[in-house]
């Protein structure tokens, strides 16, 4: 029995164009359905190619719960559509009024914390609970959608919690 990672296509946006491009290259576009961007196969970084579904020879599958990955396998670093959400991230905390510079200076500064799973995570997602549920309105729940979709699974489980 074979098995094997396939290539993703992903738009720089980070949806999901074709979680087997080379066993299904049919399904690939060059730009996304969804928002017009265009799609990539490799790490910008490195170009190594973005690991896709996983295939095991003889097993069926009835459904994908594939999702972009955040980071390359081969050389770590940020795919576009993680830096593009840190960066909105940091917007949207600059939009709000119910924070001092500093509680907006230290949620910043955190991000990296609740995106990488490091010793500092639990601390940095404890400190972005808390002051998410002092941003009002709109903004408090457009930020918590980002830094969910990025955030490590560890950062995900103190956010959200049980």
């Amino acid at each position: 029995m074979t098995s094997h990672y396939d290539v993703a296509q992903i738009c720089l946006n980070g949806h999901v164009g074709n979680d087997r491009a080379r066993d299904y290259p049919q399904h690939n576009s060059n730009f996304c359905p969804k928002c017009g961007a265009a799609t990539i196969m490799q790490c910008p970084k490195c170009e190594t190619e973005i690991r896709g579904d996983y295939y095991v020879e003889g097993i069926a599958s009835l459904g994908s719960d594939y999702h972009a990955p955040s980071f390359c396998h081969n050389c770590g670093k940020s795919y576009p559509w993680t830096e593009s959400k840190i960066e909105a991230a940091k917007e949207l905390i600059g939009f709000s009024e119910d924070l001092s510079a500093a509680e907006k200076n230290a949620l910043a500064t955190d991000l990296p914390d609740l995106v990488h799973e490091t010793p500092k995570t639990q601390v940095a997602a404890t400190r972005f609970k808390k002051l998410a549920a002092k941003i009002g309105g709109g903004v408090a729940s457009s930020l918590r959608d980002i830094v969910v979709d990025v955030a490590s699974e560890a950062a995900k489980k103190t956010i959200l919690g049980p």
